[in-house]
């Protein structure tokens, strides 16, 4: 366990989003339900808000016309938004951690609704106890993942990334480079959900990420919990966005 109180511990997530995704335009704001449910992108930040940690929430879109329809959603609930450059958004990550003093930045993308909030607990306890520079989770299935570094790793990326990729998918540099501590955390024992798909990219994506959550309120389990009484009842769900075809580098 990490000594001291948790909330003690400042923590900012940043959500990345944009609305211009080209396979499914202004997926962050979908309703989930249709049609009057919360936004794809609430489902997340109503979780992070179940932390043990004291986790700042911060949507990182850019200055793009078609953001503003987030970053007003964004003003009108009270969730903290920041705008930076369309292509650079390791520069947004920068400018924010720049302006927070804080001991851990989590990364997210606003594509991932079905966010497992004990899961991120135990892994930034994990990035904490082993004092590293990034960790990543590993074992869960597409889309609920996450990403955990130091802001003094993070703010470094800004004296040495060159490339297109590092500056739009913020960690590539991190994770190539041996100048960092890095650790792979494994939060959940099971292997078998690994490859089941629950990022929203394409819209059976969405209808099977909806679905979920659906019965996650029905049955009253969240997270991993729900997705493996669905494999266990439903397995038949997941079929439907199965042979969806990832990016290699999952940014939206």
């Amino acid at each position: 366990m990490v000594a001291g109180p948790l909330d003690k511990i400042k923590v900012v997530a940043i959500i990345q989003a944009r609305m211009n995704s080209s396979r499914l335009p202004g997926k962050v704001l979908l309703p989930i339900p249709l049609p009057n449910g919360k936004p794809v992108v609430q489902w997340i930040i109503d979780e992070l808000n179940n932390s043990s940690f004291n986790i700042k929430v911060v949507i990182a879109t850019s200055y793009n016309p078609e953001n503003s329809i987030l970053y007003n959603y964004c003003i009108s609930h009270s969730i903290n938004c920041y705008r930076g450059d369309e292509d650079d958004v390791l520069s947004r990550f920068i400018e924010i951690v720049k302006n927070e003093k804080v001991d851990v930045v989590i990364r997210l993308t606003a594509d991932n609704p079905l966010l497992d909030i004990k899961l991120l607990d135990k892994t930034i306890h994990y990035h904490l106890l082993q004092r590293n520079d990034y960790t990543s989770s590993v074992g869960l299935p597409l889309g609920m993942n996450f990403e955990i570094i130091s802001p003094l790793a993070l703010l470094s990326l800004q004296r040495v990334t060159t490339t297109k990729e590092e500056k739009e998918h913020v960690t590539p540099y991190i994770k190539k480079s041996n100048d960092y501590v890095k650790g792979k955390f494994k939060p959940y024992e099971s292997n078998h959900l690994k490859d089941i798909r629950l990022t929203i990219d394409y819209s059976s994506d969405y209808l099977v990420v909806s679905q979920i959550l659906v019965l996650s309120d029905f049955f009253s389990l969240h997270g991993i919990a729900i997705v493996e009484k669905i494999l266990l009842e439903y397995p038949w769900i997941f079929d439907c966005n199965s042979k969806n075809i990832q990016k290699s580098i999952n940014i939206i």
